[in-house]
């Protein structure tokens, strides 16, 4: 870090270590960063009856994301307004009111304060109407539950041209619905490393995941094909971004992600002509909406000869990317499965979820300990001191032959690190400093 607080160049391509271990960036994150942005915080087939409730965290605040009696969702802070007490401990269920446990103070799924025990004891001074649970602004899109406490825009400005990425994942069948509760673990990582890989970091795969290299799983040129994968990644606003990665013109083996044929009539009534287009051939959508939800959809990793069905799999992930301080993180794993999926093909994506991407699958473990290790390694005084490299890419310009939303980079090979700088000169801004000023 430069003399004068400097924390990013992003016209060179230069990132302050800086950034994932020091404990007044992370206060910056929660005072201005995390309030202006909106946040996922569960999903509809998470709390789908009047009652059911979900806990979870927007930037280190808990909150209830609950239906009321009538429905209507609401995202709650689940802090008591008597002492500050955490109203609701249970990570899920379904109740028609939450009571405080220090004086019992209740409040209504809906947050409005009902019951005072003993409020004669506070004469004219309680107004149970003004002493309801604060609540977050709350939007969907496709099932997707999103809260903001401080909106500048509504959630489907926020998503901007991410909306049409989204579209291809929960919005191309009549409906995807949760495989059960998120799986979470904690690690001591910082939160922006998970959510920058899953934006634009395909450069780690050959080597983190190598050994699915060596095993055929990936390579730049597939088994039996004499072209290389067809890679397209979206620049879009906000700091989200996705990159779409496609089989070789005419060797599609799972074409739609190898959803059952059952469900390709779905996706003719939900996606226009250049949606199917770009979904037909895809083996890999990886993105990050800003800041903390990332998202996985990908095909291929349970071959037939090592016991898997003999038709393609493919599984949908989300994952988030909760801070628990500056060094520490908890993170969520959804899976997601269409919802008029036959039993057997959704027994199976689970299984692949499972082996690659659950709490102890192959792909984690590798990413994880990436993450831990770079925590670790930039908290010292010394190392806070580099500039880490985010150098590739600094002259690509877009392609003009995309057709689908946001400016497109292609590169052979296929690895810059654009869609990682943008992602935090979105962090930057959001932060509120010019020019990368951000500390005194």
């Amino acid at each position: 870090m430069s003399e004068d607080g400097q924390l990013l160049r992003f016209d060179e391509g230069y990132v302050s270590a800086r950034i994932f271990n020091d404990p007044d960036v992370h206060r910056r994150e929660l005072e201005n960063l995390f309030p202006q942005c909106w946040l996922f915080v569960a999903h509809e087939t998470e709390i789908p009856n009047p009652g059911d409730y979900v806990t979870r965290q927007m930037g280190e605040d808990p909150v209830i994301v609950s239906r009321d009696a009538a429905g209507k969702i609401h995202v709650l802070l689940n802090v008591c307004r008597h002492r500050g007490r955490k109203i609701c401990n249970e990570d899920s269920g379904c109740a028609t009111h939450f009571r405080c446990g220090y004086h019992g103070w209740t409040y209504d799924s809906a947050g409005q304060l009902t019951g005072v025990p003993f409020i004669n004891a506070y004469g004219t001074t309680i107004d149970r109407a003004q002493l309801g649970l604060y609540e977050a602004q709350a939007d969907t899109y496709h099932g997707l539950i999103f809260a903001c406490r401080k909106p500048t825009e509504s959630l489907r400005d926020y998503l901007g041209p991410m909306a049409w990425v989204l579209d291809l994942l929960f919005g191309r069948t009549d409906g995807v619905e949760v495989g059960g509760p998120p799986i979470r673990w904690v690690a001591d990582v910082n939160w922006k490393l998970g959510a920058s890989n899953f934006v634009g970091d395909g450069y780690h795969i050959f080597t983190t995941h190598g050994f699915s290299t060596q095993l055929g799983l990936h390579a730049l040129k597939p088994r039996g094909s004499t072209g290389a994968p067809v890679g397209h990644s979206l620049a879009l606003s906000h700091g989200h971004g996705a990159s779409l990665v496609s089989s070789p013109s005419g060797t599609t083996e799972a074409p739609f992600f190898g959803l059952p044929k059952e469900l390709w009539p779905e996706l003719e009534r939900h996606l226009d002509a250049e949606q199917r287009h770009v979904l037909e051939p895809l083996i890999v959508a990886a993105g990050n909406v800003f800041p903390n939800l990332s998202f996985l959809d990908t095909a291929g990793h349970t071959p037939e000869e090592w016991g898997g069905p003999p038709w393609p799999v493919s599984f949908l992930t989300l994952r988030q990317w909760q801070p628990k301080g500056p060094d520490r993180m908890e993170a969520l794993s959804w899976l997601f499965i269409d919802k008029n999926t036959p039993a057997e093909w959704r027994a199976a994506s689970r299984e692949c979820y499972e082996r690659v991407f659950g709490v102890g699958g192959t792909f984690e473990q590798d990413d994880l300990e990436n993450w831990a290790s770079i925590t670790e390694g930039v908290g010292g005084d010394w190392a806070r001191e580099l500039w880490l490299q985010y150098r590739m890419g600094l002259d690509l310009q877009p392609t003009d032959d995309w057709r689908g939303p946001g400016a497109c980079y292609t590169a052979s090979p296929p690895f810059f690190d654009i869609l990682e700088r943008l992602f935090y000169q979105e962090w930057q801004r959001l932060l509120g400093a010019e020019h990368g000023q951000v500390l005194r």
